[in-house]
């Protein structure tokens, strides 16, 4: 590329953001131009995926389908799980496609799920599976927001951090704009139209992939492209561990935050604007608190962080299941907001958590004398591993939170809480071992 203030048409086949002089040329406009057009289409991304959060509080109301209790938890859980098992397919489908292209590919293939839930919410007595297999289609959601981290790779490595901590509140906040388009439905139009909800996102989704194929660059795939897990990722006891991690809060927070109005609504009786805008104060809450997880993370440790966290969600869900037993609804809602900010802060502790452990494994890698492009890539593949596995956690968590039963369900949570703050303390926020005790330990890489 002779020119880096121009756009990059088609593919930028020399882009090195490590040159000071090529990044003060040109090389930051464009990268900052792709990263929020790239934010953009995770924004729209998340808030399809979102979307069935906020319609299973008006289906049982108007003309439209009306689920039991039962297939509203469903409904809500669907996309999630759906988005998680997409999301490596995906992946590997669109490995060849890089920045533009794959922004543009995941983007328009929202059209599908938001379609496809207009037509459904206007059908009299559709069946729950109908219903279930279109709420199905809105885990593309979830990979949008995914390829919006990819954007990632157009800024310098010391940037990087920032470019995703960008792209992730810009997918984050997604949540928080359907549910607001649910209050402005429940307070205007009293939930009997409610279908708009679903459509007001076919113009979002132009806007986004339109914007994306007009204005966003291609880099070389090599740069571009997601990276692949490298084989014996299974076997790394530390994918395994930071997965668990990574469940129980990135997973906790996108779980709660969705099911929050649903519990409101189902277990206490809350009335639907009642219940979304509950649900709003806590996603804006938990969104603001994620990237200030990584900051603290930075200053103090992302195990640090992460432990404090779930010791934190540990002791809110227990005061949550004493106050879903004597049906204390304010100090229910109170304790469930602070466990989603409390999720929120711990995802963003664990995001810088995962890649400093690999990077740490990396550089012990290298110092035992393997080539460091093989082992910065198997760190990076692993850590790509480990996020995949949140939108799992997400889908538990909110059947956790919305079950028929809840009190077993947040004595079950409360237990897995407290599990993972042992994990996180014995294995990655104590003091390491004296040499020659025990395992090696990972403090020398700077991770506390």
């Amino acid at each position: 590329m002779t020119n880096p203030a121009a756009p990059l048409r088609p593919k930028a086949e020399r882009w090195d953001a490590e040159d000071p002089g090529f990044w003060e040329r040109g090389g930051r406009h464009v990268a900052r131009r792709n990263l929020l057009l790239a934010a953009l289409g995770g924004h729209v991304g998340t808030s399809v995926r979102s979307m069935w959060a906020v319609l299973v509080l008006f289906l049982p109301a108007g003309d439209g389908p009306a689920p039991g209790p039962g297939g509203m938890s469903l409904l809500l859980v669907t996309p999630l799980v759906a988005g998680a098992v997409l999301r490596p397919v995906a992946e590997r489908a669109l490995g060849r496609l890089a920045g533009r292209d794959r922004t543009v590919v995941t983007t328009a293939a929202l059209t599908l799920p938001v379609l496809a839930a207009v037509y459904v919410l206007q059908q009299p007595g559709a069946p729950l599976w109908l219903l279930v297999a279109v709420a199905a289609t809105a885990g593309a959601g979830d990979v949008a927001a995914a390829s919006a981290t990819g954007a990632a790779a157009f800024f310098p490595r010391r940037a990087q951090d920032r470019a995703v901590a960008v792209a992730t509140a810009g997918a984050d906040l997604g949540a928080a704009v359907v549910q607001t388009a649910g209050v402005v439905a429940a307070v205007t139009a009293g939930g009997s139209s409610f279908a708009w909800i679903a459509a007001v996102h076919v113009p979002l989704v132009a806007l986004a992939a339109g914007g994306a194929a007009l204005r966003m660059d291609n880099l070389p795939v090599a740069r571009g492209a997601a990276v692949r897990g490298p084989r014996g990722a299974s076997r790394d006891p530390h994918v395994w561990g930071l997965s668990l991690l990574s469940v129980a809060t990135a997973g906790s927070f996108t779980g709660y935050g969705l099911a929050f109005g649903l519990v409101l609504g189902g277990g206490f009786n809350s009335s639907v604007p009642t219940a979304l805008m509950c649900a709003l104060l806590a996603t804006l809450l938990g969104t603001a608190a994620r990237p200030c997880g990584g900051l603290l993370a930075g200053r103090w440790g992302g195990a640090r962080i992460t432990l404090v966290s779930l010791v934190g969600m540990a002791a809110g869900t227990a005061v949550l299941a004493a106050a879903a037993a004597r049906g204390a609804v304010e100090v229910f809602a109170a304790v469930f907001t602070a466990v989603v900010v409390l999720a929120g802060l711990g995802a963003g502790a664990v995001g810088v958590l995962v890649p400093a452990v690999f990077a740490a494994r990396a550089g012990a890698s290298i110092l035992a004398g393997r080539d460091a492009a093989t082992a910065f890539a198997t760190a990076r593949g692993r850590s790509a591993g480990v996020a995949r596995f949140a939108g799992l956690g997400g889908g538990a968590a909110a059947l956790g939170a919305t079950a028929l039963s809840p009190l077993p369900a947040l004595w079950g949570l409360f237990a897995f809480y407290g599990a993972c703050a042992v994990l996180a303390y014995t294995t990655y926020a104590r003091r390491a071992p004296a040499r020659g005790r025990g395992t090696r330990g990972l403090a020398p890489y700077g991770l506390r």
